[in-house]
């Protein structure tokens, strides 16, 4: 399957990298305490809904206006790569 580039995509992620210049490993440092939290025995569908409660503010407030909608369907084309990827 040809990967198919997102924009809104891009743009997140340079973001997160110049974020995370400006904090070291900021980024590293959530995903360890997502997978730590979990290895500790914290509810997966609690974790899960959190995550997902997590991206929607993010999209809804920390995104301009005028991008929103991209960023939403591109959020939920990731979701649905990534759980193709496990095999769901």
């Amino acid at each position: 399957m040809a990967q198919q580039r997102f924009p809104i995509l891009d743009r997140l992620i340079r973001e997160a990298n110049r974020v995370s210049g400006r904090k070291p490993d900021s980024i590293e440092i959530l995903a360890h305490m997502i997978r730590l939290a979990l290895d500790d025995g914290a509810d997966p569908y609690l974790i899960a809904g959190v995550l997902l409660e997590g991206a929607a503010y993010t999209v809804a407030h920390h995104i301009p206006s005028d991008c929103q909608a991209e960023a939403a369907s591109t959020t939920r084309d990731l979701l649905a790569e990534r759980l193709a990827s496990h095999g769901l």
